[in-house]
């Protein structure tokens, strides 16, 4: 009889997804975050109510790991601060989703389930969401219907818009939509910056709208205009004070806008 032979086997354990929330809110505030190899910054600004329908989330997450959402609601005032509330208990149920696509898709099966047969307008949110790996310097995000983010290159110095083609349906509009996702590596320096559609639909006294180019460039001209390296919660009230000089200073706003900005730093 040949020897008993000792067979050694190896398992690999996943550790949980298990994210905590740091800060979430649809209310006006500036909060400076500290992340897994990022640092973050809200900046919001709700129009004509203390609460808006942009509603701005961050966790953090085992393995080094850090979520970020900015979800915008259709509508102003409490209507829209309702529909935020309900998006900022979906973020809860579903933290722990570890697929960024899937997290969307989850959110919108349960949102729009929760609104079929609703009188009144049509509820529609849309979001942008990112995880970020600390490891590995990887963003991994996508988008429902939202405005595509900004990526500041530091090496370049260069601002670029990420994501075509992920634009995809808002939440609301239909169950069993499929979300794609894209990924970027930040190098130390890079940065993202988030934002509601109020920061690019925003309107001169004229009438002109901003547009994402146009606050493309003037987040160029607003960080070239402050001390280097820059402090990220300096350049987030530079950019918001510098869209509200485009719309009139003394002039309301008509629609809320967030910038949600995180920054790889050197660990």
């Amino acid at each position: 009889m040949a020897p008993e032979q000792k067979v050694e086997c190896t398992f690999t354990v996943k550790r949980p997804f298990g994210c905590m929330e740091l800060w979430a809110g649809n209310e006006k505030a500036h909060r400076s975050i500290k992340l897994a190899g990022l640092q973050g910054d809200v900046i919001a600004l709700p129009s004509g109510a203390s609460h808006g329908g942009a509603l701005a989330a961050v966790f953090s997450c085992t393995d080094d790991v850090a979520r970020v959402g900015l979800a915008d609601c259709v509508g102003h005032g409490s209507d829209a601060a309702a529909v935020a509330r309900h998006v900022h208990h979906l973020l809860h149920k579903f933290r722990d989703v570890r697929d960024t696509a899937g997290l969307l898709e989850a959110l919108n099966d349960e949102f729009t389930l929760a609104t079929e047969g609703q009188d009144g307008p049509l509820r529609l949110t849309t979001v942008v969401t990112g995880t970020y790996d600390g490891r590995t310097g990887e963003f991994t995000f996508a988008y429902a219907a939202h405005p595509r983010m900004f990526l500041w290159r530091e090496e370049r110095r260069e601002l670029c818009e990420i994501g075509d083609g992920l634009e995809n349906f808002p939440l609301g509009f239909v169950t069993g939509e499929k979300y794609l996702e894209q990924s970027v590596r930040l190098a130390p320096g890079d940065a993202i910056l988030a934002f509601s559609d109020g920061a690019t639909e925003v309107e001169s006294p004229a009438g002109e709208q901003l547009t994402a180019a146009g606050l493309s460039s003037l987040t160029q001209t607003v960080a070239a205009s402050l001390p280097q390296p820059l402090v990220l919660q300096e350049f987030s009230a530079a950019l918001l004070a510098a869209i509200r000089d485009y719309h009139g200073a003394e002039r309301e706003l008509a629609d809320d806008i967030t910038l949600l900005t995180m920054r790889r730093v050197s660990l």
